[in-house]
Order: C-alpha cells, then sequence, then structure tokens
C-alpha cells in the first residue's frame, strides 16, 4: 500500500512539474497580451493624431489602456518605433507615411518596422503663386517654397518629390520653423512663391478657392507611381470639393503616399488583429479619395508587411477571435497554440510511464533471480544462511505490485524461492 502511495505521489508531481513548465513556457515563448498599448502619431491637431485618439478609444473598448503619444510626424515616429526596446515592441504602434523609411540616409532604416496595412491616401498638394511662372516641380528649386516642417509628413513628401526629380532641397530655419497654417497665410500673401501641403483640410480647400494661387499638377505621375509604387496617382475632377466654389477650378492629378498602420515586428499577433478590425470600421468606406473597400490593404505600402497583418486581409480574424469576445479568444488562442503541442509531449511522457514501470518491475525480478541464482551455485554455503537469504528475497519480492500481464513471471520467482527452499531443507 506504502509502495503505491508512493507511485502516486511520483505521478502527481511529474504532472504539476510539467504543468508548471507549460505556464512558464505561455509567458515565455509567447507572452500574454499586453494591457498597455502605446500609439504614435504626428502633432496634436493633426490628422494622423485624431485618427491615432479614435484607435485609442476603441482599444480601450476592449479593456485595454491606450496612451497617444505625440511626434513631428513620420520621420520621428520611425525614429520611436526603430528604438523600441523587446517589452515595449510587443504593445506599440505608429502612423507613417508610406515611403517615409526610404527619405534618409540610412539604408538599415526600419529594417525591424512592418506594415500592418495602408489606412488612407495622403495626397501632396503643390500650391503655386499664379504669377510665379512655375509650371513643374523642378521649377520649384530655384523659388522660395515651404517644404514642410523637417520630420513632419509634408517634408517626407518634399523629400520624395526632390529625390525623383533630382533637386536640392534648400533650408530656411525661418521657413522649417513654420506650421502648416503659417506656410498657408504667408502663401496668401505671396510672402513665399510656394508650399508643399499634405492631406485634406479646410485650409487645402482655401488655397485652391484663392485666385491669386493655382495647384501644379503632376505632369508625370505615371511615372512617379512606377517609381514608388506605394504613392497613388489621384485625379480630382473640377468641383470635386465643391460644386458651389467650383473647388478645384480645372481636373488636376496629384501624387498621393498613403498613410501606414506600423509595428514592430514583435507586435503581438492578438493586437494585429484588433487593429486592423478597428482599422476596417474606420477606413473601409468610400471617400472622396478612395473606392469602398480600398482600405485597408496591403497595396499601397513600402514597408514588409507583418505576416500576421497578410493572415487577417486573407481571412479575416483568426480562429476563435471571429466568434468571441477579444479577451476571451487571445487567452484560449495563446492556450491552444502552447497547451495543444504540451499535451501532446504529455501524453507521450504518461504512455511511456508504464514502459517504465514495466522495466523497472523486469529490472528488479533480474535482480531476484540474480541472488537466486548465486544461492544456487554455491551449495557449500550454511544452509541456514542461505534459507535466511531466501527468507529475504521471498519477503523483499511480496512488496513488488505486479500488474496482471506479468503475474506468471512474478509466480514463476515465488515457485522457485519455494522449491529452492525444500532442497535447501533436504540437504540440496
Amino acid at each position: 500500500m506504502e509502495s503505491l502511495l508512493q507511485k502516486k505521489w511520483f505521478i502527481a508531481l511529474i504532472a504539476l512539474g510539467l504543468l508548471a513548465l507549460l505556464l512558464g513556457l505561455m509567458a515565455w515563448v509567447r507572452p500574454g497580451v499586453p494591457k498597455d498599448i502605446v500609439i504614435v502619431a504626428g502633432p496634436e491637431n493633426s490628422r494622423t493624431h485624431r485618427w491615432a485618439e479614435r484607435y485609442a478609444k476603441y482599444a480601450r473598448g476592449h479593456s485595454l489602456r491606450a496612451q497617444v503619444v505625440s511626434t513631428a510626424g513620420s520621420g520621428d515616429v520611425l525614429t520611436v518605433l526603430e528604438g523600441l526596446d523587446e517589452r515595449a515592441a510587443r504593445r506599440t504602434v505608429g502612423f507613417l507615411q508610406s515611403g517615409a523609411e526610404q527619405t534618409g540616409d540610412d539604408v538599415d532604416a526600419a529594417a525591424d518596422v512592418q506594415a500592418l496595412g495602408s489606412l488612407y491616401f495622403e495626397p501632396i498638394w503643390v500650391i503655386v503663386g499664379a504669377e510665379s511662372g512655375i509650371t513643374d516641380v523642378d521649377d520649384l528649386a530655384s523659388a522660395r517654397v515651404y517644404w514642410g516642417r523637417p520630420g513632419s509628413e509634408a517634408r517626407e513628401a518634399a523629400e520624395k518629390l526632390a529625390q525623383v526629380y533630382e533637386i536640392e532641397l534648400p533650408t530656411s530655419e525661418e521657413l522649417d520653423a513654420w506650421t502648416a497654417s503659417e506656410a498657408a497665410a504667408a502663401l496668401l500673401k505671396g510672402e513665399i512663391d510656394a508650399g508643399i501641403f499634405v492631406g485634406k483640410s479646410d485650409g487645402i480647400q482655401t488655397l485652391l478657392a484663392d485666385d491669386s494661387l493655382r495647384p501644379l499638377s503632376a505632369l508625370h505621375s505615371e511615372v512617379f507611381t512606377r517609381i514608388h509604387p506605394e504613392v497613388g496617382g489621384l485625379r480630382f475632377r473640377e468641383g470635386l470639393f465643391s460644386l458651389a466654389k467650383m473647388i478645384p477650378r480645372e481636373d488636376i492629378v496629384v501624387m498621393a503616399p498613403t498613410m501606414n498602420l506600423v509595428a514592430h515586428e514583435g507586435f503581438h499577433p492578438a493586437l494585429v488583429d484588433l487593429f486592423l478590425d478597428a482599422a476596417t470600421l474606420f477606413h473601409s468606406r468610400a471617400t472622396l479619395f478612395s473606392e469602398q473597400g480600398e482600405f485597408p490593404g496591403e497595396r499601397y505600402t513600402s514597408l514588409p508587411m507583418n505576416p500576421d497583418a497578410v493572415s487577417y486581409y486573407e481571412g479575416g480574424p483568426k480562429g476563435l477571435r471571429k466568434y468571441l469576445p477579444f479577451w476571451v479568444a487571445a487567452v484560449i488562442d495563446q492556450i491552444i497554440n502552447i497547451g495543444l503541442p504540451f499535451i501532446v509531449v504529455l501524453s507521450t511522457v504518461f504512455k511511456g510511464i508504464p514502459v517504465y514501470l514495466e522495466w523497472k518491475l523486469k529490472l528488479e525480478l533480474m535482480r531476484f533471480w540474480k541472488r537466486l541464482a548465486a544461492i544456487e551455485k554455491n551449495p557449500q554455503h550454511d544452509p541456514h544462511e542461505s534459507l535466511a537469504q531466501l527468507d529475504a528475497i521471498e519477503a523483499e519480492s511480496s512488496e513488488l505490485r505486479t500488474p496482471g500481464m506479468h503475474l506468471p513471471s512474478y509466480f514463476e520467482l515465488r515457485q522457485e524461492i519455494h522449491d529452492m527452499r525444500d532442497r535447501l531443507k533436504q540437504g540440496w
């Protein structure tokens, strides 16, 4: 009985040890979903910052704590994402203009950053004075131009244009310090020849409506989009923004990078699904710039796609996330991903326990047989000493817990002990 109890305790300890190992693997190999997330966006009151606040609100609705971090724009967002440690990488997502990683001198920029998808177009507006004589982008090289604040989406777009047209991007401390609103006011007053603006706002429509200004239409849009496939070419029809005021006054073509949702390659897979659910909710409807269902998507991205995002676009949320609340599905998914392989290993281990016990029983029976053989091979021993040894062997063997399939071997041993005792009493 005591031996049986010891074996039960032994098996229970193995099971507890394996359970502890499972919990450790779940925490180490695939950590749980972070409850605190960070969304990196542009400056306050910018379009990306407003979108970031909406994403944060969506995340809070799924029992997450979300913080929005403001930066100067895409250049700074990229710097933040590149500098994350492993823990922060699992919970940080950002808004990055497509191709922003290509404008710097560092060829390894954004090596660990991946795209979750493109969200919406960010048209590049090149607004020039009607009497400036500027007819194409290369004319900007000799003009007084607002290129956007360093690190902003407008500056990233301007650098992209400068690269393609091979023009030098002049710098001015005065102009670099301006906000887009300040630059628009200066353009209306005729203090600068041109300005580069990005996105859609009432300020853009004000510039388009002014008779002293005109938008520069992209003459080589098809070539530009071949060079930079992450950029779209958009045609705006006359009066698209306002038929009453006829804004714009003529058809124009503009280059339009997209705003991408990006994250470090260590971003948690469950959060990928959550953010793409939000992106689908926010950006899938038709707008003046995009068709129904065009966003979010894999097109118009320049960074490598996150594998979990690719899976989402192919089949929607994975597994139980289609049917269960976010946190319930996340926990179950974690258990399945680690637990099922662990159960297979556990099953194999428990299948091996009977094999081990069988081997152990055979080894113990063999030891008894060897002790009997030693007695039989030494008939000159004191019969009383030999009988005492037989009694000891018989007592010890009676403690063996023998499965039914091995009872014949056990009784054979017991019979041999009985027969040897009779022979010893008869003097061999």
